[in-house]
Protein backbone atom coordinates (compact mmCIF):
# COMPACT_ATOMS: atom_id res chain seq x y z
CA UNK A 1 0.00 0.00 0.00
CA UNK A 2 1.47 3.53 -0.75
CA UNK A 3 1.24 6.43 1.64
CA UNK A 4 0.33 9.14 0.52
CA UNK A 5 2.28 12.68 1.51
CA UNK A 6 0.37 15.10 3.38
CA UNK A 7 1.52 18.45 3.34
CA UNK A 8 0.75 21.17 5.97
CA UNK A 9 1.08 24.73 5.91
CA UNK A 10 3.44 25.92 8.87
CA UNK A 11 1.29 29.22 8.89
CA UNK A 12 -1.66 26.51 10.19
CA UNK A 13 0.56 24.46 12.12
CA UNK A 14 1.62 28.01 14.41
CA UNK A 15 -1.85 29.42 14.07
CA UNK A 16 -3.50 25.65 15.96
CA UNK A 17 0.02 26.08 18.03
CA UNK A 18 -1.25 29.47 19.33
CA UNK A 19 -4.69 29.10 20.12
CA UNK A 20 -6.24 25.58 22.08
CA UNK A 21 -9.59 27.69 20.72
CA UNK A 22 -8.65 27.29 17.44
CA UNK A 23 -8.18 23.33 17.93
CA UNK A 24 -11.46 23.26 19.83
CA UNK A 25 -13.53 24.64 16.93
CA UNK A 26 -11.74 22.41 14.49
CA UNK A 27 -12.16 19.09 17.08
CA UNK A 28 -15.83 19.83 17.23
CA UNK A 29 -16.38 20.63 13.72
CA UNK A 30 -14.90 17.51 12.71
CA UNK A 31 -17.28 15.40 15.28
CA UNK A 32 -20.26 16.56 13.33
CA UNK A 33 -18.68 16.35 9.55
CA UNK A 34 -20.32 16.51 6.99
CA UNK A 35 -22.77 18.60 8.77
CA UNK A 36 -22.82 22.44 9.76
CA UNK A 37 -23.65 24.27 12.73
CA UNK A 38 -24.27 28.21 13.23
CA UNK A 39 -22.01 30.16 15.74
CA UNK A 40 -23.45 30.22 18.74
CA UNK A 41 -24.61 26.35 18.69
CA UNK A 42 -20.61 26.10 18.12
CA UNK A 43 -19.70 28.47 21.05
CA UNK A 44 -21.92 26.42 23.57
CA UNK A 45 -20.22 23.26 22.38
CA UNK A 46 -17.02 24.26 23.33
CA UNK A 47 -17.97 26.43 25.93
CA UNK A 48 -16.48 29.88 24.77
CA UNK A 49 -17.98 32.88 24.03
CA UNK A 50 -19.73 33.67 20.77
CA UNK A 51 -17.39 36.62 19.74
CA UNK A 52 -14.24 34.78 20.91
CA UNK A 53 -15.46 31.64 18.65
CA UNK A 54 -16.07 34.48 15.71
CA UNK A 55 -12.77 35.56 16.22
CA UNK A 56 -10.75 32.40 15.61
CA UNK A 57 -13.08 31.61 12.23
CA UNK A 58 -13.45 35.04 10.66
CA UNK A 59 -10.52 37.22 12.43
CA UNK A 60 -11.44 40.05 14.98
CA UNK A 61 -9.01 43.03 15.27
CA UNK A 62 -5.52 42.26 16.95
CA UNK A 63 -5.87 39.34 19.47
CA UNK A 64 -7.45 36.96 16.36
CA UNK A 65 -5.59 37.79 12.95
CA UNK A 66 -7.18 37.58 10.08
CA UNK A 67 -4.99 36.10 8.10
CA UNK A 68 -5.09 33.41 10.65
CA UNK A 69 -8.52 32.81 11.00
CA UNK A 70 -9.95 28.75 10.20
CA UNK A 71 -11.51 30.26 7.09
CA UNK A 72 -8.56 32.40 5.68
CA UNK A 73 -6.47 29.35 6.27
CA UNK A 74 -8.63 26.90 4.38
CA UNK A 75 -9.90 24.78 7.39
CA UNK A 76 -13.34 25.55 7.67
CA UNK A 77 -16.03 26.73 4.78
CA UNK A 78 -19.06 29.54 5.47
CA UNK A 79 -22.55 28.53 4.30
CA UNK A 80 -25.34 31.24 3.54
CA UNK A 81 -28.68 30.10 3.77
CA UNK A 82 -31.76 32.53 4.34
CA UNK A 83 -29.33 34.77 5.58
CA UNK A 84 -27.85 32.61 8.17
CA UNK A 85 -24.41 31.78 8.19
CA UNK A 86 -23.33 28.38 8.80
CA UNK A 87 -19.94 26.85 9.51
CA UNK A 88 -18.39 23.73 8.61
CA UNK A 89 -15.10 21.77 8.06
CA UNK A 90 -13.26 21.66 4.49
CA UNK A 91 -12.01 18.17 3.38
CA UNK A 92 -8.59 20.18 4.08
CA UNK A 93 -9.62 21.31 7.24
CA UNK A 94 -10.59 17.04 8.01
CA UNK A 95 -6.89 16.29 7.28
CA UNK A 96 -5.34 18.66 9.25
CA UNK A 97 -7.46 17.61 12.55
CA UNK A 98 -6.40 14.07 11.70
CA UNK A 99 -2.77 15.30 11.75
CA UNK A 100 -3.13 17.01 14.33
CA UNK A 101 -4.97 14.39 16.69
CA UNK A 102 -1.91 12.06 15.75
CA UNK A 103 0.54 14.70 16.57
CA UNK A 104 -1.00 15.57 19.98
CA UNK A 105 -1.12 12.18 20.36
CA UNK A 106 2.53 11.25 20.13
CA UNK A 107 3.90 14.51 21.20
CA UNK A 108 0.86 15.28 23.97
Amino acid sequence: MQQQIFYIDPIIVRSLNKSDLRRKVLFYLDSIHPNHTYLSELARAIRSDPANVLGCLRGMGNRYNGNSSLIELGLVEVLERNGFKYYRLTQYGKEVVQYSKDYYKFYG
